[in-house]
């Protein structure tokens, strides 16, 4: 595993975002995309697809304390994300016009496919580079043409970049952030391809966030923009409830976490995986966090007297967490 000497998040590992309904979510990301489903993880709750050590969890019901609900509306990032695959990208073009799901354009000056699934998430698509998956690990089905997610970037409002850079680093403990203009393109983009779909006026004299993470070249990026949703859109819209998973590099550093977080009153219990186990709940108190390996917060970059920079739920990991794919194998 490539990490930096650097400290680092080691890994965003998952993003779940809620659907409406198995099949159509089933056709988009393995039929046509290429990703894998994750048997042991997929019930009739969920659905899991793998991309090497990434994941999609696709939520079809929530497990709140009076009883299972199924959710009501499906749930749309606020930006965009990008995936890399083995394949070739028109491969992925035919297999999505075969299936009658619109949306896709070939960029061939920038060598990348844009897609929008049928709930309306926007994909970059990207070849991978050759020997770039190499040692990351994965989850128990394995993988298929779709490898990695590589890049996700978060549409924030003007003023949030400089302090979450500094909630990454002071809290979350990963020193690798750094504040470029907005839209900069990640330094493998060729003839730049910026994540995100604002230009112009909407990012002019602005900033981002960019979060390294020790899987190399992964990163997280907050990207301001005027036409960002509210930083609180997470509370005001199911759509927008969406979270992230992220993995530590170590047991030490998750304790250092928990810490910071718990006396910062950052600790949080979502009401929608309240029968879930802790290792996939709501673990608040230290000796039960410690040993299921998980805790979730989703007020970043707030301080005293001030609110939260952006509203986003996180599930943050420790390696030995049982669902850590790092350095793992099929079975």
């Amino acid at each position: 595993w490539p990490f930096s000497r650097t400290r680092m998040t080691a890994l965003l590992e998952h993003i779940n975002l809620n659907i409406l309904d198995e099949p159509t979510a089933r056709e988009f990301y393995v039929s046509c995309l290429g990703a894998v489903v994750n048997e042991p993880t997929t019930n009739e709750r969920q659905l899991h697809v793998n991309m090497g050590a990434t994941q999609f969890h696709l939520l079809r019901k929530y497990g709140k304390a009076e009883g299972v609900t199924p959710v009501t509306a499906a749930q749309r990032w606020a930006g965009e994300i990008e995936l890399w695959t083995s394949e070739r990208l028109d491969a992925i073009a035919d297999r999505l016009t075969r299936h009658k799901l619109r949306g896709h354009v070939r960029d061939g000056a920038s060598d990348v496919l844009r897609v929008r699934c049928p709930y309306g998430n926007a994909f970059v698509i990207r070849h991978e580079a050759p020997g770039s998956c190499d040692g990351w690990g994965c989850h128990p089905s394995g993988t298929g043409a779709l490898t990695r997610l590589v890049r996700a970037v978060h549409d924030v409002r003007p003023g949030a970049a400089a302090r979450l850079a500094h909630f990454w680093k002071e809290t979350l403990g990963g020193e690798a952030c750094e504040l470029q203009p907005s839209g900069t393109p990640p330094l493998w983009c060729e003839g730049g391809v910026a994540g995100g779909a604002g230009s112009g006026e909407d990012i002019a004299g602005l900033q981002q966030c960019v979060v390294r993470f020790g899987a190399a070249p992964q990163q997280l990026v907050f990207a301001e923009r005027r036409s960002a949703p509210p930083s609180d859109e997470y509370e005001r819209n199911e759509a927008a409830a969406y979270h992230i998973c992220v993995y530590l590099e170590t047991a030490e550093r998750f304790a250092a976490c928990f810490r910071a977080c718990e006396a910062a009153g950052l600790l949080y219990a979502n009401p929608a995986y309240a029968r879930s186990p802790p290792e996939f709940g709501n673990a608040m108190a230290w000796e039960e966090v410690q040993a299921c390996g998980q805790f979730r917060i989703k007020e970043l970059g707030g301080s005293t007297g001030e609110p939260a920079a952006l509203v986003l739920e996180v599930e943050v990991r420790s390696p030995h967490h049982v669902s850590c794919p790092i350095g793992k194998r099929p079975r």
